[in-house]
């Protein structure tokens, strides 16, 4: 082997050399992908489950828009806890009506029975309202909500029913505390036709603890006076009376009366009249 050989050999080590330290400095630079947030979990879920539905897809991609835009902006709590959806959907198809409108409300659940208008604590109520005459027989509305704080998410149907087994167009899920976006869409049946209802878009606060009724009694502020006590009687082993100020002058015993025009009360110690002035004779004289 000569040394032109010997040469090339470790020309070539070098290079192989040089590439591997920068193949290896290039992996090790890289930083860690960041962990992914709750949202982007729910969203990932939300499109699994609309698969290859085009209805079910725009409705996805509506709340997912909605939502990174709420939280790139930083807004928490922007809603009430009982909240219409954005706009009325026009729906097609209820009986002899061209278009109807219908309207989507989401209510918070709240403390206390359940009177059929919102569920326990830490739900969303799900309420669809389409203007049209008749009772609805059959829900084919599906509602796609995702909770921007905690990251829970569904795609569902809106089956809930009434009393009577009707449908109610409704639905309850378990969303716990946080900023609620959520999309309605589907069609309604009724005995004289099925109505199709375009997606509509809301959002929804629900709030980590109950709110106050408004309509409890409320307790007064300050102090409350003792039953006994009555306008003008001084409050018990008080000293002072509570009444009303005497209205005239107060009267001194036995000084002069004041005031303009006051008479001396009877009684009292009025001014003594000074004796008559004697002539002469010893003959009183009338007082001039």
């Amino acid at each position: 082997m000569n040394g032109r050989t010997l040469a090339r050999l470790a020309a070539t080590a070098a290079a192989l050399g040089v590439g591997a330290a920068a193949t290896l400095g290039s992996t090790a630079a890289q930083p860690p992908s960041p962990p992914r947030s709750p949202l982007d979990l729910a969203i990932e879920k939300l499109t699994a489950a609309a698969g290859h539905d085009p209805a079910a897809q725009a409705g996805v991609s509506s709340v997912a828009k909605t939502a990174h835009l709420i939280t790139a902006v930083k807004l928490d709590f922007i809603a009430g806890g009982f909240q219409p959806f954005w706009f009325t959907s026009p729906t097609f198809g209820c009986g002899d009506n061209g278009v109807t409108m219908t309207s989507v409300t989401g209510t918070a659940g709240a403390q206390g029975p359940d009177r059929g208008f919102q569920g326990s604590l830490g739900t969303v109520r799900f309420q669809a309202t389409p203007a049209a005459s008749g009772y609805p027989t059959g829900s084919g509305l599906t509602v796609a909500w995702l909770n921007t704080a905690n990251g829970r998410s569904g795609v569902e149907p809106m089956d809930d029913q009434t009393d009577y087994h009707l449908p109610s167009l409704s639905k309850t899920v378990d969303s716990g505390p946080g900023t609620v976006v959520a999309a309605v869409w589907g069609s309604i049946a009724y005995p004289t036709g099925s109505c199709t209802m375009t997606p509509n878009v809301g959002v929804i606060t629900v709030y980590p603890s109950p709110t106050r009724d408004p309509n409890a009694p409320t307790a007064t502020l300050g102090v409350v006076p003792s039953p006994t006590d009555t306008p003008g009687s001084a409050p018990d082993g008080a000293g002072v009376a509570t009444g009303d100020a005497p209205s005239g002058p107060a009267v001194v015993p036995g000084g002069p009366p004041s005031g303009p025009g006051a008479v001396p009360a009877a009684g009292g110690n009025a001014p003594v009249p000074a004796p008559a002035p004697v002539g002469p004779g010893g003959d009183t004289q009338p007082a001039g």
